[in-house]
């Protein structure tokens, strides 16, 4: 009998694969089973296609007449959302078989705590006994009880693709509207808005009562909010949507309250549930979040009910972001492999909205600390106090916002976090991140020789200043 370690993961997107690879280099044998195709609904219908048409836009890679781009340009956008998809797709599945990890279709659910059935279309079903079982089945969109009223009928109780629109619809558009509702005040929210905005749409932008960004720095998503409707985006913020109904050729959404917003089309991004339902995780005492139908996990992002599972990424709970999947990925990988693995901290990776200017935040925000009763030292940097910041006209260009936002704890110095807005503010937190990981402390941050003109150096200016 094979000593070899057995290792599943369930899951097609980045985080299984980079689970099922880190498993299989330690010398687990792995089988990873995907519902849909390598690269999963991060790869091919949400994340990829977003961000390639945020490149584009940023990139002022689409032309626009008379304030719109015209049918050509935007078939050309989609047609790079599935370019670019299919090749992440192809690089992820090379991955997985240059590790010698086996890859099997078809849809899983546990039948013991060491073993899945795996459900394949047009064939019997197939048992896999495993050491570790890693889920890493993503998100998917989630919608309140009659959020789409009496239309319901017409899209089974959620957005129809055509007047209504989720994310997961992007690589479907064959037209752009004049008008255009975007509801939800999330990360998707906002960049759906800006890009609407910037391709000549007249955008109205919905914000509930939790407000622009929650989790992020508020000083810097309100920034934000001011860019964007300089830009000639209408923001309705305090009041949430109760209704979004379909009517015609136009759409309308009902706010708490009765108020009421039309458009020709609306996006719609109010929230996601990780994706467990199906996995029959309560037949083996897997605790799950009703909140959000995730995996409860401890710091090593084992299930707290049963070891040999494993949740990452948004099946795992948390922020619903692609850092945190990669990076959990490779430590769930670890754990399957029967490896130590760094532990979780919390808001231990960096978020960012990929709108212009760039939004991004890790670890503590002064509203984090705030709320965890905490106090720290903020220290705040203008981007236009670094050469890189001037030649992108920060200070200049009433829309070129920049600014770093440095945390500490006052007594130990050790940096928490930080927060920024401007060009490339993800890459700024870079450093920082590693600095929070690490318990650096803020003079130990402005100590390192990050290159200059760069906007790198904003962190050490940040730890000198």
């Amino acid at each position: 009998m094979s000593d070899t370690r057995a290792v599943v993961v369930i899951g097609g997107g980045p985080a299984a694969v980079s689970a099922a690879v880190e498993a299989a280099r330690h010398g687990a044998g792995v089988t990873l089973v995907a519902e849909e195709a390598i690269g999963g609904r991060s790869t091919h219908a949400s994340l990829v296609p977003s961000k390639v048409l945020l490149h584009l836009v940023g990139e002022r890679r689409v032309r626009k007449v008379s304030g719109r781009i015209d049918a050509d340009d935007l078939a050309h956008v989609i047609a790079e959302m599935g370019r670019v998809a299919e090749l992440e797709g192809a690089r992820l599945a090379k991955r997985l078989e240059d590790a010698g990890v086996e890859t099997a279709r078809g849809i899983a659910r546990f039948v013991a705590p060491d073993a899945i059935e795996i459900a394949r279309e047009g064939k019997s079903a197939r048992r896999e006994r495993f050491d570790a079982a890693v889920i890493a089945t993503g998100s998917v969109p989630w919608f309140p009880t009659g959020f789409f009223g009496d239309a319901a009928a017409a899209g089974g109780g959620r957005p129809d693709g055509e007047r209504i629109l989720a994310p997961r619809h992007l690589r479907t558009l064959r037209d752009l509207p004049r008008t255009m509702l975007v509801i939800g005040g999330g990360a998707t929210g906002a960049e759906a808005t800006y890009a609407f905005r910037e391709l000549g749409v007249e955008v109205t932008w919905i914000v509930d009562e939790l407000g622009l960004l929650p989790g992020f720095d508020r000083e810097l998503a309100d920034s934000l909010g001011d860019v964007l409707m300089e830009r000639g985006v209408k923001l309705v913020h305090g009041k949430r949507v109760t209704k979004v109904v379909r009517s015609g050729e136009s759409v309308t959404a009902t706010l708490d309250g009765g108020r009421t917003y039309s458009a020709e089309r609306a996006f719609v991004a109010v929230g996601r549930r990780a994706d467990t339902a199906r996995l029959g995780l309560d037949a083996i005492g897997v605790e799950i979040d009703t909140r959000n139908g995730a995996v409860v996990v401890d710091d090593t992002l084992r299930s707290t009910k049963v070891p040999s599972v494993i949740a990452c990424g948004d099946a795992a709970g948390g922020a619903f972001v692609a850092s945190k999947a990669h990076v959990e990925g490779w430590i769930a990988g670890r754990r399957a492999a029967g490896l130590d693995a760094p532990r979780v901290i919390a808001n231990g990776w960096v978020e960012t909205v990929y709108c212009e200017p760039e939004l991004a935040i890790v670890g503590l925000s002064p509203q984090r600390a705030r709320f965890a009763r905490r106090d720290v030292d903020v220290r705040t940097v203008s981007f236009d106090e670094s050469v890189k910041g001037a030649l992108h006209g920060v200070g200049v260009d009433r829309h070129a916002r920049g600014m770093l936002r440095v945390v500490c704890d006052p007594e130990t110095r050790v940096v928490l976090g930080a927060s920024a807005i401007g060009p490339h503010a993800a890459e700024v937190l870079g450093p920082i991140a590693v600095a929070v990981r690490a318990q650096t402390t803020i003079e130990e941050l402005g100590a390192a020789g990050m290159a200059a003109p760069t906007f790198g150096e904003l962190a050490g200016i940040g730890g000198r200043s």
